[in-house]
């Protein structure tokens, strides 16, 4: 529609800043009134974080610092997302003798909000345990759906429900070895204070594990990592070890993890998308038996290792 030259002005007294700033105007919906493009920021020699949403900018009198509003910018979020825009989707018809090769356009009103891309629903592995279910998607032939539900129903003995269905892989395939540099001083980090709520889950939670297996009581370790309890947004408590400083003694892994547009090109063409949750993942391979007493959690109840 054109542009407009605008005198911007940041703070006021001692510390102002203003500039001529030229917008271009344009007629359509959006949720802001004006966008800062890079040109401003230059002219401004400001510095933008994103984590504070906040702004400096320096000036003769000091640096001026400009808040944005945390209600604001999700509100404006929300309008974007749920904003219903016509999408127009060009349909082939079918060629006729009499007619030519015809094309139309259909205008659609996309539905509002963010969307799945595919219904999904729940199927019970077995029917004599009917919570024990998986997720597969609305979209498939009902050829494919019997051929995958069979499938994973002739192979749920692999699938572990809770802890007690945990089977680690045997030592003599593999074993996770710490390589602990011996230069490094061993880390006893105190026992948190915890609630006696907390206290109570974790304690739930180490019985599971003591009662299949996993870990085991330890008298003396030169290592100790803390305990956190943490809510889940179901209601139900998760045990988090910090073993970080376990992990700085150790040298870094040589295998980066991969990237995600590599996972993505490989996915390419294929017909269908499969996602696995490992259940207590760090609990499936054994750590080597010399190498037990050093990942080891300070409980309230006692110290035990992995």
């Amino acid at each position: 529609m054109g542009k407009a030259d605008i005198n911007v002005t940041f703070s006021q007294g001692p510390t102002m800043r203003m500039k001529v700033i030229t917008f271009n105007i344009v007629d359509i919906p959006y949720p802001y009134n004006a966008i800062f493009g890079r040109n401003t920021i230059i002219k401004f020699a400001a510095v933008i974080h994103q984590p504070y949403l906040c702004m400096k900018i320096p000036t003769a009198g000091g640096v001026v610092t400009v808040f944005g509003s945390q209600e604001e910018a999700r509100r404006c979020e929300d309008n974007t997302s749920q904003s219903s825009k016509n999408v127009h989707a060009i349909k082939d018809q079918k060629k006729t003798e009499d007619e030519g090769c015809q094309q139309e356009t259909e205008t659609q009103e996309a539905t509002e909000g963010l969307q799945p891309a595919e219904h999904t629903k729940r199927v019970p592995l077995c029917e004599d345990v009917p919570d024990r279910t998986i997720t597969i998607g609305k979209g498939l032939q009902q050829a494919e759906e019997e051929r995958l539900v069979c499938f994973l129903r002739n192979n749920q003995n692999v699938f572990a429900w809770s802890s007690a269905d945990l089977k680690a892989v045997s030592r003599d395939v593999m074993e996770h070895v710490l390589k602990v540099d011996p230069k490094h001083k061993p880390v006893r980090q105190r026992l948190r204070t915890m609630s006696e709520e907390r206290k109570k889950a974790a304690q739930a939670e180490v019985q599971k594990l003591l009662d299949t297996g996993v870990i085991r009581e330890v008298q003396f370790s030169e290592w100790l990592a803390s305990v956190v309890m943490v809510k889940k947004k179901n209601g139900k408590w998760q045990m988090c070890i910090d073993f970080m400083n376990v992990n700085k003694a150790c040298p870094k892994d040589d295998y980066p993890l991969p990237r995600i547009d590599t996972l993505v090109d490989v996915a390419t063409g294929s017909k269908m998308m499969s996602m696995l949750d490992c259940f207590h993942g760090y609990h499936q391979i054994w750590t080597r038996k010399c190498d037990e007493e050093k990942p080891v959690s300070q409980h309230p109840s006692a110290p035990f290792a992995i």
